[in-house]
This record gives structure tokens, C-alpha cells and sequence, in this order.
């Protein structure tokens, strides 16, 4: 069951054009609850981090190959371990046995939730 955008911190995150059937999606989801959790400054690093593939992939200027090449950016912060590319990005499990796999998702929708989510931490610290 899914929340709307902008609802409290503690349901399931939601963004636009979230499926909730997308196993993506809900890896993405995962990630925001277990790794990013409440936490405005490793929401904003994470976005960060994506929008700078982002921009690596642009500057080179459709060269396909390049932007192949390009190294993604390593992040581990808590349950996951994340692979950001400027297209796909890998979120895999820290801890071996949990009976998750690595998964790829598209960027622009780990983006899209970590920009929902910055947008609900915000929400959230201006209520208290």
C-alpha cells in the first residue's frame, strides 16, 4: 500500500509514477526507508551524486561509448550498497543471505523518489 506524496515519513514512500507492482521501484522504496531514512544531508548527497553522473553523461555529448565508460559513483550507507550511473543504477543488498539480489533501476527514478523524499523531510521538519 502506497502513501501520497508528501505523507509522513514513516509509510512507504511514494512519487510520481511510482508503480507499486515495479520491483524497482519498491527496492527504491526500500532504500529510501532503510538507507536514507529521515535524513535531509544523505538524501541531498545521494541526489547530488546522481545529478553529477548526470551531468558527466551530457558533457560527453552522446558519445555513447563515454558515457559506457564512465565509472559510477559507489555509495554504502546502511542496508544497501548503491551503483549510481547516469541511466541505470544497482542497488544491492550490504548483508549476504537476505535473499535479495542486486537489482538495476532506472537513475531518473531513483532520482525522482529522492526528490519526493527531500521534499517530505522538508515537509516534515517545517510541522514540528
Amino acid at each position: 500500500m502506497t502513501n501520497t506524496v508528501g505523507a509522513s515519513l514513516s509509510e512507504v514512500p511514494d512519487w510520481p509514477g511510482r508503480t507499486a507492482d515495479d520491483a524497482g521501484h519498491n527496492r527504491i522504496a526500500a532504500f529510501l526507508v532503510l538507507d536514507i531514512q529521515h535524513s535531509a544531508h544523505k538524501a541531498n548527497y545521494v541526489r547530488d551524486c546522481i545529478i553529477d553522473q548526470q551531468t558527466r553523461a551530457a558533457q560527453a555529448g552522446g558519445d555513447r561509448k563515454a558515457v559506457e565508460d564512465m565509472p559510477d559513483a559507489e555509495i554504502v550507507i546502511n542496508a544497501y550498497a548503491l551503483s549510481v550511473g547516469a541511466e541505470t543504477s544497482v542497488i544491492d543488498p550490504v548483508v549476504d543471505g537476505t535473499g535479495e539480489g542486486a537489482l538495476t533501476v532506472a537513475t531518473k527514478d531513483l532520482l525522482a523518489a529522492l526528490e519526493c523524499r527531500i521534499a517530505t523531510i522538508g515537509d516534515a521538519q517545517n510541522n514540528q
